[in-house]
């Protein structure tokens, strides 16, 4: 199955498919920026409150005077 020849146009297709798969989840975890050195900072100033806190429970996101929910992909606090 690993020489050349001997594949088939259909795994060509299907290992081909997987590694660009492969390749861009791995682009999207290590090349992505984070965006949360400012997100401390942008909280204070917008007056955001916690959905959790606002709602009780465990509701994701942020409600903040600019009048957007805002949800941050990692919900560190």
């Amino acid at each position: 199955m690993f020489k050349w020849s001997a594949w088939k146009p259909w795994e060509i297709v299907a290992f081909g498919t997987l590694a660009v798969a492969g390749l861009s989840v791995a682009l999207m975890i290590f090349a992505a920026p984070e965006g949360e050195e400012d997100w401390e900072e942008f909280k204070v100033k917008n007056h955001c409150v916690s959905l959790a806190q606002e709602r009780g429970g465990r509701a994701a996101g942020w409600r903040c005077d600019d009048g957007e929910v805002h949800y941050r992909w990692r919900q560190q606090k």
